[in-house]
């Protein structure tokens, strides 16, 4: 029996998705396509572009679909065996994913990053402004 789970993420960026992973010191392996291995309870498998190492014999992979990406674990094997909670890395993830893709938009419309705060609950507020 399988006990792995799909999580739907905004997450469509890929080189995004491995800048937040390295970010955020997680070790990992990509490819172009979803034929990398994420490891799973009783030897079970799935696919995925992205695998995310654990530190444990249960990985967190990355599997693209059309236009973003899903997150694919066996969070039992995961949360039993690691510190990792599915939750609390989801968010984390994605409030960094986040991040990164308004640093790379202010970026790219050449804009000042004017203000950076992080707030006690981790959410951060940027101001920014039009050059000139």
């Amino acid at each position: 029996m399988s006990h792995f789970v799909k999580i739907r993420t905004e997450i469509r960026e890929r080189q995004l998705l491995l800048q937040a992973l390295s970010e955020l010191h997680h070790s990992f392996r990509s490819a172009e396509t979803n034929e990398l291995t994420v490891r799973g309870y009783a030897g079970n498998r799935e696919r995925a572009e992205v695998v995310m190492e654990t530190g444990s014999n249960y990985d967190i992979g990355f599997q693209r679909q059309e236009d973003h990406y899903e997150i694919v674990a066996d969070w039992w094997g995961v949360e039993g065996n690691t510190r990792l909670r599915q939750q609390s890395f989801c968010q984390e993830l994605n409030r960094q994913y986040g991040y990164d893709v308004v640093r790379e938009q202010a970026r790219e419309q050449d804009l000042v990053w004017e203000e950076e705060r992080i707030l006690e609950n981790g959410d951060r507020v940027i101001v920014l402004s039009e050059r000139g």
